[in-house]
């Protein structure tokens, strides 16, 4: 079984690539079908990391919105078929980056890992 850590670290690992790789413009975004599945998949993964952790770790990061997170990545998961671009390119551009700095914080306030210093 993974720790919430290393969910936690995978959220914000698919941020990076999210961060990394979306455009600034939703032309270049709409253009690239293999730009567009990059960050599907890691919104994707943010989702999956999300739904995984914890109750306790969600609890104590009530500022996360944990069941939306994971919600989205079930629409994305499921109803692939009919995904909404409109709503990936703007949870990528808008809410991601606001998450990032949320999802530090709860590293920050998770116990020491067992054997670290």
């Amino acid at each position: 079984m993974r720790s919430d850590r290393l969910y936690l670290e995978d959220i914000l690992a698919a941020i990076a690539e999210i961060n990394r790789y979306l455009p600034a413009d939703r032309a270049t975004f709409d253009a690239n079908p293999l730009l567009q599945s990059h960050i599907l998949r890691h919104v994707q993964i943010v989702g999956e990391a999300a739904f995984r952790i914890s109750q306790a770790t969600k609890d104590v990061n009530p500022q996360i919105p944990w069941r939306q997170i994971a919600g989205m990545r079930h629409v994305l998961v499921h109803d692939y078929f009919r995904v909404d671009w409109n709503i990936v390119f703007k949870t990528a551009k808008e809410h991601v980056p606001k998450l990032e700095p949320f999802v530090k914080a709860a590293i920050l306030a998770l116990p020491p890992s067992p054997g670290s210093p």
